[in-house]
């Protein structure tokens, strides 16, 4: 094959790597005129590593190139076909067809099932967890000592729709095999557009609003759809514990620092939740987030209140070391307002209503948090978090601490 059809292919391989070059560096290779047709596309594969040329500095643009030559090119390009759009990719498959015995002399992996199958991206996340606690009945207190490991799942199925999935498993330290071990499917769902509206089909995470009426992640089946830009209306189905449930949301972005929301939930008979709920996110301020929201609950007759708000500063960035975030937030809750545990307001979210780790649910508490987070490693952050929290009702002591470690991959 001819430098010349390389050069083709160059052209064609830039419009995949182009967003990776920040600005156009000096010529690369003596021997490539500015005016070469082909320079632009030269430069933006020598920027982002796909050619290099020869050790005297030039591209030899009328030099012959072997088949293994070209193959380290496709083999280069491959590693950049997630910036391609679909004509591209079918470039590259082609190539990849032509050149499999020399990618394979490579070590690069090339089969025929490559081709035609969807290719699932895997990312896990592993989190160890202490909890302490006042026990519920005032004695000694209690703790927890916990890991869980939890597996994403991205896979494109078509060319607006991608799958989405999260296998969790969680146990006790030193019990793995007890009791307390449990490997749920959290997540399996696709999301995609249809006549400009965005969907969500599947066990699928629901977030209302800040968080107040719902903030739950797993085991919640159903569809969910969403149209606008700076005002995003949400409507939406699902069943979740057997009980079905339909949701409305409205985001709505006043500013690039102010959002407010307005957020409905309610079950099949409103029997437990018929909660309507008023919010707002700002950023206006150097450094600092400040969010909040107020609902009510007024199922069955239930006239449940509650309230949170909390004002954080910086935050922990899992990519950059040391980076770090502090904030403290307080929170109010009528008994009644929450009782499906749907928020967990990123406390424990066992179910068990006399377990010492369900102090943090949107249900019968009041009383402030502080936290700390600090990236420890790369894709390391630790948290540790303090809860001075009581019963609405009886006042309880309900003081807890979270310290943990997250780690991604």
């Amino acid at each position: 094959m001819k430098k010349q059809t390389a050069l083709a292919l160059a052209a064609v391989f830039s419009l995949s790597v182009a967003g990776t070059a920040l600005a156009a560096p000096a010529n690369p290779f003596v021997d490539v005129p500015a005016k070469h047709w082909a320079y632009d596309s030269i430069n933006k594969l020598a920027q982002a590593g796909v050619i290099s040329g020869f050790g005297d500095g030039t591209y030899k643009g009328d030099k012959t190139l072997t088949r293994y030559e070209i193959a380290v090119i496709v083999a280069k390009a491959m590693a950049n076909s997630d910036k391609m759009d679909a004509q591209t990719k079918k470039e590259l498959e082609a190539l990849k067809a032509e050149f499999g015995a020399e990618l394979n002399n490579l070590g690069v992996r090339v089969d025929n099932l490559e081709k035609n199958a969807s290719k699932v991206k895997f990312t896990g996340e592993v989190r160890e967890r202490y909890e302490y606690a006042e026990d519920v009945y005032g004695d000694s207190g209690a703790n927890a000592e916990l890991t869980r490991l939890r597996l994403y799942m991205t896979a494109q199925i078509a060319d607006d729709v991608t799958f989405k999935g999260r296998i969790a498993s969680e146990s006790q330290w030193g019990n793995s095999n007890g009791s307390s071990n449990n490997t749920k499917l959290e997540q399996a769902y696709i999301t995609g557009k249809a006549a400009g509206v965005d969907y969500s089909f599947g066990r699928q995470p629901i977030w209302l609003g800040q968080g107040l009426v719902a903030d739950t992640s797993a085991n919640n089946d159903g569809l969910v759809v969403t149209a606008g830009k700076d005002v995003k209306v949400t409507a939406g189905a699902f069943k979740k514990d057997d009980v079905n449930f339909y949701l409305g949301n409205v985001d709505a972005k006043l500013s690039d620092k102010l959002n407010l929301t307005a957020s409905y939930l309610k079950d099949k008979n409103a029997d437990f939740y018929k909660t309507t709920s008023a919010g707002l996110n700002y950023t206006g301020l150097k450094n600092f987030t400040v969010s909040g929201e107020y609902g009510k609950n007024d199922a069955n007759s239930i006239d449940a209140k509650a309230w949170m708000g909390k004002i954080a500063y910086k935050g922990a960035d899992k990519a950059k070391v040391n980076s770090f975030g502090v904030w403290v937030g307080y929170r109010s809750a009528d008994a009644g307002f929450d009782p499906g545990t749907l928020t967990t307001l990123d406390f424990a979210d066992t179910a068990d209503p006399n377990c010492y780790t369900t102090y943090g649910i949107a249900d019968n508490i009041k009383g402030l948090e502080y936290g700390v987070e600090y990236t420890v490693f790369k894709n390391g952050v630790l948290t540790v978090q303090y809860n001075d929290l009581e019963t609405k009702d009886t006042k309880v002591d309900k003081k807890n601490m979270i310290a943990q470690l997250v780690y991604s991959f």
